[in-house]
């Protein structure tokens, strides 16, 4: 039977023509009905009309072309689909009964129905517009990923074999994840979350909880836990003692009051909760000096103390070196009266000396002269207005 006709576009009928036609002009049912795989990747198809007549079809990948629309009720073998990076409106896959693998993400998917897909194992529909997405059909579910989306709530009771959750980016008031047990990484960040379960999930090594609302978070039973980024929320207390495998850990911008961190040589630095930063007054000939270090915790204050101790060890230097700068970049003006007004500290060990010029038209003038860790000092001064 000749189907030729049935194929739209011509990038995909000249593709099948030359490669499972044996060198005719035409298509016929015979010479795609028993193809398993299709990898259809990046080249440019605006349609896949045709595609029904593949009735073995176990495998397709056809994402990032041009599709708004993909009909794929008659491929009722598959058993992995990826047409994410499309344009894609809707996805019908009620005749898919066997599909395992989903990924339909970077589409304009409105409405997504996988009640029927119970074989699902795992689902990527991130960046969409979905404003609901239920799983309550989907018992095998080991991987779900629908972040940037539009959901307000996620059910999570009847996916006890999840082990790996991202729905982050979306509006979600609640998340109970205590009917999956088997979780090793949860992703949430970004959310309206004001409080978040875990006890229930011993299994879990990754949590990402940023940018949300939680007041609170018990992680005593999660011993396996090397991964925590809790940062942006309102929790007041952190006990990690029960956490041996912590590696990586990020509770900065919450209502944890961390310790004084002082530096031998140098002074003691101080933590302001409202700025989730340390800082310090120190005395420099005869006069205070203000040293801001934009770290949150103690444990970045112990990375950053040795940049710190070196750079007050040959402060002296530094200010020299700096006001040589920037009397070459301002030959007209007298550099040495110029009022040193602070030091700053970054996260990366980068720090920058901070010197008030005066008024300006726009306001108060500070020019910086910026540092690298080894205190090599950047040809390029930073001019701010206050």
């Amino acid at each position: 039977m000749n189907i030729t006709e049935d194929f739209r576009d011509e990038r995909f009928k000249t593709y099948i023509l030359e490669n499972y036609c044996e060198n005719r002009e035409w298509i016929q049912t015979s010479d795609v009905e028993q193809i398993v795989s299709l990898q259809l990747a990046s080249q440019k198809y605006s349609s896949l009309k045709g595609i029904e007549h593949f009735t073995s079809l176990e495998e397709l990948d056809c994402s990032y072309n041009n599709l708004m629309e993909l009909d794929i009720s008659r491929n009722i073998n598959l058993r992995k689909l990826n047409c994410n990076k499309n344009e894609i409106h809707a996805l019908n896959l009620t005749s898919n009964r066997k599909l395992e693998v989903l990924d339909c993400g970077f589409n304009r998917i409105r409405k997504l129905d996988i009640s029927r897909n119970a074989m699902l194992v795992k689902l990527d529909c991130y960046w969409n517009i979905l404003s609901e997405l239920q799983v309550d059909h989907n018992p095998n579910l080991e991987e779900l990923s629908c972040g940037y989306n539009a959901l307000f709530n996620i059910d999570l009771d009847q996916n006890a074999r999840l082990s790996r959750l991202d729905c982050g980016n979306n509006y979600l008031i609640s998340l109970n994840v205590k009917e999956c047990p088997s979780l090793l990484e949860i992703r949430c960040n970004n959310n309206h979350l004001t409080e978040l379960d875990v006890s229930l999930n011993p299994a879990l090594q990754s949590l990402r909880c940023f940018n949300n609302h939680i007041k609170g978070l018990d992680i005593s039973h999660n011993v396996l836990l090397a991964e925590l980024y809790c940062s942006e929320n309102k929790i007041s207390k952190l006990d990690t003692s029960r956490n041996p495998k912590l590696a990586r850990l990020d509770y900065s911008n919450n209502l944890i009051a961390e310790p004084d961190h002082t530096i031998k040589g140098v002074g003691t630095f101080v933590y302001d909760v409202s700025l989730s930063s340390y800082s310090a007054t120190l005395s420099y000939k005869e006069k205070e000096l203000a040293i801001s270090v934009a770290v949150a915790t103690k444990a970045g204050m112990k990375r950053l103390s040795p940049t710190i101790k070196k750079a007050w060890e040959h402060f002296d230097q530094l200010c020299d070196s700096a006001l040589a700068l920037i009397a070459s970049m301002h030959p007209d003006e007298d550099a040495s009266e110029l009022i040193l007004s602070g030091l700053e500290f970054a996260g990366d060990r980068t720090f920058r000396l901070g010197y008030d010029a005066g008024d300006s038209p726009a306001g108060q003038l500070y020019i910086y002269a910026p540092f690298n860790h080894k205190l090599e000092m950047d040809s390029e001064l930073i001019y701010e207005v206050y």
